[in-house]
């Protein structure tokens, strides 16, 4: 029976050898898990809160722009059109502008003195709309921010590339979309939300105070686990010699030690 009892103390030691191996590896790598979440967390906060301070920033020169425009009613549209046009040059980000009187626009930069309606729609905020164009460009997706005061409004366009354009800018892996009421635009299209891009991981909303659109940021399924399988490739070796020498420390410490003072059998 004493090869067997050997036999299973060896075994017990290995095993136990091996826990205490294993403890600072599991350790590290539990470590690691919880620095590259948190890690995406932040890049994804602080994305989304600069893609807010620059789609705020391209809405401002909008809403600018119509204060400008506001000055010149309560005039005919043939006197005012120059200084319309002059707005409309001087932002880069405006399209084109129209004035509105009781809902009717009665001066354009497109088409100068005229008469039409604009559906009114669903608009964020009563002010913004996404729409997938207008009169003189139906084919090509817009961005109108309308500014009232009755009993006329301006209506500033702005092209939706301006605010692709924007989200393009920002060079990491957080996936960005823009929602404007049921609209969502992202850095490639946009749509009615049914393929909006994948950023289910560490999903974030945030809500523009000013403006009242939302900003979706978030990774794409599997990211995370590639920010960790290539956070490991430089980590795990360290981990893996750690726990080879807590390992050695701990048998040498637990057996070695202990058999160095057991009692010594003397012939008699």
């Amino acid at each position: 029976m004493v090869p067997y009892s050997n036999a299973g103390r060896s075994l017990i030691e290995f095993l136990v050898t091996l826990l205490i191996g294993l403890a600072p590896v599991a350790c590290g790598l539990l470590v690691l898990a919880l620095q590259v979440d948190r890690k995406q967390e932040e890049t994804i906060a602080v994305t989304a809160n600069e893609a807010i301070y620059a789609i705020d920033r391209v809405i401002e020169s909008l809403h600018n722009s119509s204060t400008q425009a506001l000055k010149l009613t309560g005039n005919p549209c043939d006197d005012i059109l120059p200084e319309l046009r002059k707005e409309v040059v001087k932002q880069p980000n405006v399209r084109s502008m129209a004035i509105e009187k009781d809902h009717r626009v009665f001066c354009s930069t497109l088409y100068g003195s005229t008469d039409y309606t604009i559906d009114e729609g669903s608009d964020v905020n009563e002010r913004l709309r996404v729409a997938a164009g207008n009169r003189a460009t139906p084919n090509s997706a817009i961005l109108r921010y309308r500014k009232q005061t009755s009993p006329y409004a301006v209506v500033a366009v702005a092209d939706l590339r301006v605010l692709q354009a924007e989200l393009l800018g920002f060079q990491n892996a957080v996936v960005l979309s823009l929602q404007f009421g049921t609209q969502y635009i992202w850095a490639t299209g946009h749509g009615d939300g049914s393929r909006v891009p994948n950023h289910a991981q560490n999903s974030l909303r945030l809500t523009s105070e000013q403006f009242g659109y939302t900003v979706h940021a978030g990774y794409p399924e599997g990211h995370t686990w590639r920010a960790m399988r290539q956070a490991m490739k430089s980590t795990l070796p360290s981990l893996l010699l750690v726990g080879i020498m807590t390992s050695a420390a701990g048998y040498w410490g637990l057996y070695r030690r202990a058999k160095g003072r057991q009692p010594q059998k003397h012939a008699s």
